[in-house]
């Protein structure tokens, strides 16, 4: 039987917590496009994961893949796979894998050692994708990416959810740590 919608309260919580936790993120990225470079490029805050990650938060804030372990552990997983695949595919680095195979092999690997773990999240695989896959910009930061925009707009993103989901008596967000 197929799910049905939720009530209007529910829908008005997750749009306000996806709207303010975009806002907050657009914001600190239009400042460091602007302000901060870095190397050849600027340091950047908005990833397109970071709106599955919203969907999830505001949206599904009791699914187990979003918790707060899920959250960091499978974004740890994820941009660390990446990161270590692309010294095998960079020319800087030791070339050894084709481009393609190691955008295939980056998610892969990721949401494997993400399930062994028990830290599944989503948006984390995407997140492999978007770095082995991604431009100059992106690559310019290497492990930075990391920290940011990752970690940071992670801990962003569920300080915002632990905010607005707790707002309301009907939603609890973190159910566990």
């Amino acid at each position: 039987q197929a799910p049905t919608g939720h009530e209007w309260s529910y829908a008005w919580w997750a749009f306000i917590g996806t709207l303010l936790s975009m806002m907050v993120i657009t914001s600190v990225d239009e400042y460091l496009l602007r302000e901060i470079e870095y190397k050849d490029g600027n340091l950047f805050a908005l990833l397109a994961s970071f709106g599955a990650v919203s969907a999830m938060l505001f949206a599904a804030p009791t699914s187990q893949l979003v918790q707060p372990r899920n959250l960091i552990g499978g974004h740890i997983i994820g941009v660390t796979v990446a990161l270590c695949l692309d010294y095998l595919t960079n020319d800087d680095y030791f070339p050894v894998l084709p481009r393609w195979f190691a955008i295939a092999l980056s998610p892969a690997i990721s949401i494997a050692v993400m399930a062994l773990m028990g830290l599944i999240h989503p948006p984390a695989g995407a997140a492999s994708v978007i770095y082995i896959s991604g431009n100059e910009e992106i690559k310019n930061l290497s492990w930075l990416f990391l920290a940011l925009p990752i970690l940071a707009d992670v801990v962003l993103l569920i300080g915002m959810a632990i905010i607005v989901n707790n707002m309301s008596r009907k939603r609890k967000y973190p159910l566990f740590w």
